[in-house]
């Protein structure tokens, strides 16, 4: 038995890292996990929920916006074709520039083209970008604040099912070959009750015409539907099972997001986090204050099987969906500590990732299932890499290095809040094999194949 926690290495992750290039469209990979591009490349998704980008900028600042995004890490933004809220997330009044989205207020089945053709607009910037968008039809909005979203303009006396199946026509049409999107449904409302006729029409007008983009649903988790494939309805319809929850607190059993992310992971398809963590957003729950809490959820969802992740910048009094100041919200401690996380797995084959749930390789201080201090752990399917994130320091974790691989590894601790990468050595093909982080704090451990001669976890070869 050998216990290991000398540090004999150090790289820095300082300089700026260039996005890998994307050729769309996108699809689902052949085991339908993740994405991959025309050309067959893994796309990790990396958004950054904007939900009024497209309303709320000229098109000038939406090209600003865009590549600061691309600078900070971010290939991907969740935004609504048709926003309305009074407050946050672009469209108060629902214009862009005094455009409004309907040439008849309320009337879905009235386009403005004068809007559309801005909507026609950035869909091509944000492709020539290198960005996937995640397009929200329209946004719903809670059922329980009126002023927020169009669930309730949409069931006025000026429009009915008919015109929202004319208006998903309209719009599945006019995008059906538009490249780097897919579809949302929803927009945190389930779409039930009397809603439901009106979002079946729009889903069942935009697939009338457009049977090629991937969907995902953005729910309502108050409600009970955290995961866009449980939504008893449109589940069956989602490509992609998106998890929204904003608060962690609200899974109560089913929680820690870990272990609903594992167990949705079991069902076989493509799970990501979607519009998950907002900086400093309003309440204040540990999920949007706690940067730990932050790092936590991002660095175990990419060991649990997920293939893409969700932020949205901010400050007290100042967040990114709001396009009020955003300039500086683009070097706030949560984006840089995000750019981390996303250059640590783009260092790695994180397509092949695969959760580890076994006791086979971690065999004691892995921290007890369901709690806060439990070890995420995947290995990639090819043995090239083994990684754990351990969300508390103060432990030795004992590992059976036969289990893991058979063969011997690299050893780098990668600290997620500096981004430094910590190489110790070798370990050899050992029955027990001890390791103890650096400090208390959270840390990564990645084992890899050194016939491999990969960089320092973090540095991506390009």
């Amino acid at each position: 038995m050998i216990i290991v926690c000398l540090l004999l290495a150090l790289v820095s992750l300082g300089r700026v890292i260039a996005q890998p290039q994307v050729s769309f469209p996108l699809q689902l990979s052949e085991n339908r996990r993740y994405l991959v591009d025309s050309q067959n490349k893994p796309f990790l998704i990396k958004e950054f929920s904007a939900w009024g980008l497209i309303q709320a900028l000229s098109e000038k600042d939406e090209a600003a916006f865009l590549d600061s995004l691309n600078q900070k890490g971010f290939n991907t933004v969740l935004c609504s074709v048709l926003s309305n809220a009074p407050s946050q997330m672009g469209g108060n009044p629902p214009y862009w520039q005094g455009i409004s989205p309907l040439t008849l207020q309320w009337d879905f089945s009235t386009p403005n083209e004068a809007y559309f053709q801005h909507v026609d607009r950035f869909f091509k910037l944000a492709e020539r970008k290198g960005f996937f968008v995640m397009a929200v039809p329209v946004y719903l909005g809670y059922r329980t604040d009126p002023s927020q979203g169009w669930w309730d303009e949409i069931q006025s006396k000026n429009n009915d099912t008919i015109k929202m199946r004319k208006y998903g026509q309209f719009i599945g049409k006019r995008y059906k070959d538009t490249k780097n999107i897919m579809w949302v449904a929803g927009g945190d409302n389930n779409a039930d009750g009397p809603l439901q006729a009106y979002e079946t029409n729009l889903i069942e007008g935009i697939r009338s015409m457009d049977r090629q983009h991937l969907w995902t649903g953005h729910f309502d988790m108050q409600q009970g539907v955290s995961w866009s494939r449980d939504h008893p309805v449109f589940g069956r319809l989602m490509d992609i099972d998106g998890e929204y929850v904003w608060t962690e607190s609200i899974l109560m059993e089913k929680g820690p997001q870990y272990k609903a992310e594992l167990i949705q992971y079991a069902n076989g398809k493509m799970t990501i986090q979607l519009d998950m963590s907002y900086e400093h957003d309003n309440p204040h729950y540990a999920d949007n204050e706690n940067n730990q809490w932050i790092r936590r959820k991002m660095y175990e969802g990419f060991l649990t099987g997920c293939k893409g992740t969700s932020f949205s910048s901010g400050e007290l009094g100042n967040s990114s969906f709001w396009f009020k100041n955003w300039k500086p919200l683009m070097s706030t401690t949560g984006m840089k500590q995000v750019a981390l996380c996303f250059r640590l797995y783009e260092s790695r084959a994180w397509e092949k990732l695969v959760p580890d749930q076994t006791s086979e390789v971690i065999l004691s201080g892995r921290g007890t299932f369901g709690e806060l201090d439990y070890i995420c752990a995947a290995k990639a399917s090819d043995n090239s890499c083994y990684i754990m994130y351990i969300p508390r320091g103060n432990r030795t974790i004992y590992l059976n290095m036969q289990k893991m691989t058979g063969q011997p590894m690299v050893m780098h601790w990668f600290n997620p809040r500096s981004g430094q990468a910590l190489r110790i050595g070798v370990a050899e093909p050992r029955q027990k094999f001890g390791i103890t982080p650096p400090s208390e704090d959270d840390w990564v451990i990645v084992f890899d194949d050194p016939r491999l001669k990969l960089s320092a976890p973090g540095l991506i070869s390009n």
